[in-house]
């Protein structure tokens, strides 16, 4: 639907440019301000600027699904809900609206609900959103596991990894099922990826520690325990206690 409105804010533009002493704001600009806003996070004032761009343009999905996301943040989910159904009422194959509003079903505690919508979250993204989509892969296995599915789940972040073979949270999570399913080589190689991402990991150093622990590699789990204390991870005090002394 936003295809058949740039050729109108197009318009809205150039008439202004005709008139020096009018301010010209469109619904574009309002959207940039709010999710400006939003990045510093001030949802409130975003708010007021994303009300300024549906209003501007009221076939604008962009501005309905940010909006969105600055109800979500306020914890105002009905409102949430009804932007996010609006962009995609407006626009059926865009992706983010599904994203977002699996994020909030998944506040809701709605999870079947939830994986629905980042299933077409991933159905409609396009290949340029690799990030994009390796988040909602990431997210979608983090239920499945939170649900027991583990061949689901490990099967996302399979996915979430290729896709982004730098996201930390991922490598955790499918190094943690790893640990669970007894496959400690292919823990430890996710451990180990993820603190190599993300240093200040301080929890998969505990991962790592307890992995290398059972794989009989006790200096290299001291190691590793050591570092997730030194990191501030709560249980490595007593893991370095048992196995480290």
């Amino acid at each position: 639907m936003r295809k058949f409105t740039i050729q109108l804010r197009s318009a809205i533009a150039v008439f202004c440019s005709s008139f020096v002493l009018l301010a010209c704001t469109t619904s574009d600009d309002y959207l940039d301000q709010g999710r400006a806003l939003l990045r510093e996070g001030k949802s409130r004032e975003a708010l007021t600027a994303l009300n300024q761009a549906v209003e501007a343009d009221a076939d604008n999905a962009d501005a309905f699904n940010t909006r969105g996301v600055a109800y979500f943040e306020l914890k105002e989910y009905s409102n949430a809900l009804l932007d996010y159904d609006q962009a995609l009422k407006l626009k059926p194959d865009f992706y983010r609206p599904y994203y977002n509003r699996a994020l909030l079903k998944t506040a809701q505690g709605d999870v079947p609900a939830a994986l629905k919508d980042y299933s077409e979250a991933i159905r409609l993204a396009p290949d340029t959103a690799r990030t994009a989509t390796s988040e909602t892969y990431l997210n979608r296995g983090q239920l499945f596991a939170l649900q027991g599915q583990t061949q689901p789940a490990l099967t996302d972040f399979d996915q979430s990894i290729k896709l982004n073979p730098k996201n930390a949270l991922a490598l955790y999570n499918r190094g943690n099922l790893r640990f669970n399913e007894k496959d400690l080589p292919g823990a430890i190689a996710d451990f180990q990826a993820c603190v190599a991402t993300d240093p200040t990991f301080g929890k998969a150093f505990y991962g790592l520690g307890l992995a290398q622990v059972l794989a009989n590699q006790r200096d290299a789990a001291c190691l590793s325990l050591r570092q997730a204390q030194k990191l501030n991870y709560a249980d490595a005090a007593s893991a370095i206690a048992a196995y480290c002394n």
